[in-house]
């Protein structure tokens, strides 16, 4: 009743024992909806009714009255896409076999939209609750939950999203990452009153390790980028220069006046490449066997166009002095 009360926001006593259970404070609860076999009565639509009638059916103080799962909803899904996909992986799941669901999804606009369900453990029929259900408990019967809730958040991804959900662990997927516990209604209430526990410690460390984890992961990939772009580059030197990279020399300056000097060697049969690395860094690259012939013709004094070359944008145009040379 007490779980009920809470996933629905609502207050609904236990007339088993008399309490009630005021949860209407919660604000969260941005949908919520019972689901019932054919089999159910129909006044079990009403939540107080319908769990009031599962506490009933049992007499053992240890008996599980409710199953109880959590999962967390797609945040590129419309609000709309979530209530639907819950339905669909209901039906599918519980109401096809003869479960009543209770559902409720929370969202409190931090970006963890979630659904909580409840689920009976008996079979129904039109008078009640009749027999315990044990196959609903059984282990290959989660996992294969856990695949259809992905099968249904992917098909709805599909058509919005990149994003795709894996129902297997981390250990399945060869991922280096540590599970978090579930902290659970109470541990929930204490941490969000500013008091620290003993799970919600072991989450933030387990949360740490993962990111120095993701860090290091992300630091691998950096590296073997940096491998890739090494080799592209000695590729594309010895195809173009046809030389090594350490055979090489470069002339640094503004870029449209590197782009005015490639064309000016290329037009001598000089081969020279400009490479142009980001928005700020780029560079002429020449073989170190074409240096003393690219720089005699930059430096050519009856040629015309050198100045461009040879001196800076605020002189005017004038032959450069013998002993002045581009850097290369």
């Amino acid at each position: 009743m007490a779980s009920a009360a809470y996933i629905a926001g609502e207050k609904i006593k236990n007339e088993r024992d008399g309490k009630t259970h005021d949860y209407r404070g919660k604000h969260e609860v941005v949908h919520k909806e019972i689901m019932l076999p054919p089999s159910a009565p129909p006044e079990y639509r009403d939540r107080a009714k319908l769990w009031n009638a599962a506490e009933a059916a049992e007499k053992r103080k240890n008996s599980q009255t409710a199953r109880s799962i959590n999962a967390a909803l797609p945040r590129e899904l419309s609000r709309e896409d979530q209530i639907d996909l819950v339905r669909q992986f209901c039906a599918q799941c519980f109401v096809s076999k003869g479960m009543c669901c209770d559902f409720a999804i929370h969202d409190k606009g931090d970006g963890n939209p979630h659904v909580h369900i409840l689920l009976t453990t008996r079979k129904v029929d039109k008078s009640g609750f009749t027999n315990k259900e044990h196959e609903w408990n059984d282990r290959k019967r989660l996992l294969e939950w856990r695949e259809a809730w992905a099968d249904w958040c992917n098909h709805k991804l599909y058509y919005v999203s990149d994003a795709r959900v894996d129902h297997r662990s981390y250990s399945a997927r060869d991922v280096d990452k540590l599970p978090q516990l579930h902290l659970g209604v109470s541990v929930c209430a204490v941490e969000r009153k500013g008091f620290k526990t003993e799970r919600g410690n072991k989450n933030r460390r387990i949360r740490q390790r993962n990111l120095e984890m993701e860090i290091a992961a992300l630091e691998r990939q950096m590296q073997d980028l940096r491998d890739d772009r090494r080799q592209e580059l000695t590729n594309y030197i010895e195809a173009n220069l046809v030389c090594k990279p350490s055979e090489v020399c470069s002339i640094r300056r503004e870029r449209a006046e590197l782009e005015q000097i490639e064309k000016y060697l290329q037009s001598r049969n000089v081969p020279c490449e400009l490479m142009i690395y980001n928005s700020d860094k780029y560079e002429l690259l020449i073989p170190r066997a074409e240096r003393e012939r690219a720089l005699a013709l930059l430096n050519q004094p009856n040629n015309q166009d050198k100045n461009k070359y040879t001196q800076p944008n605020t002189q005017p145009q004038q032959a450069a002095p013998k002993k002045h040379n581009p850097r290369l």
